[in-house]
């Protein structure tokens, strides 16, 4: 009940779990068709900054506001770089549907009775995105052909990474909500 009531009353929260709720499911498609993301992003960012300049009375969600702002600017630069990069490496969709099953958890995270475990579950999934990502940048960085593929990929790489982070600064301030 918690839940709902946050996300019906909140608009920051509001806005937060929406643009969990409306990144993860598209990051498959976005993978497939990177060029999209300048259509897909822009309202996501308007609603964020909308919300943004709503006042509150939550610390945490602001907090959770600004990391979901942070989340969604990266992720549209990242599939922006895809596309002009013309750049699709191997283990981004492994990585993305990583960061997809995180993304999925924002709702629970505002429930009284599970936010801990929830979290956890988030922070193991986030691990294993940042784990997937360091040993393909890693194997980038060491393969000695195709250095501009290579520099490209890495790029990638780094910048997905730094999703990962902006989605575990939302996920811990809505555990905190």
């Amino acid at each position: 009940m918690r839940r709902l009531w946050l996300a019906l009353t909140d608009p920051r929260v509001k806005a937060t779990l929406g643009a969990l709720d409306r990144s993860g499911p598209a990051l498959g498609d976005l993978c497939d068709h990177p060029e999209l993301a300048g259509e897909f992003f822009p309202p996501l960012r308007k609603t964020l900054a909308k919300a943004a300049a709503l006042p509150g009375k939550r610390p945490a969600a602001f907090r959770a506001l600004l990391a979901a702002e942070d989340l969604t600017i990266r992720l549209e630069r990242l599939f922006s770089d895809m596309a002009r990069l013309e750049a699709r490496p191997d283990a981004l969709p492994q990585a993305l549907l990583l960061l997809q099953r995180a993304c999925a958890l924002g709702p629970r995270l505002l429930a009284d009775g599970s936010r801990a475990k929830t979290l956890a579950e988030a922070a193991a999934l986030c691990a294993a995105g940042h784990k997937v990502l360091a040993q393909a940048k890693a194997a980038a960085d060491r393969d000695p052909g195709e250095f501009t593929q290579n520099l490209k990929f890495s790029s990638i790489y780094s910048g997905l990474d730094a999703v990962f982070d902006s989605f575990e600064r939302c996920a811990e301030a809505l555990s905190r909500i």
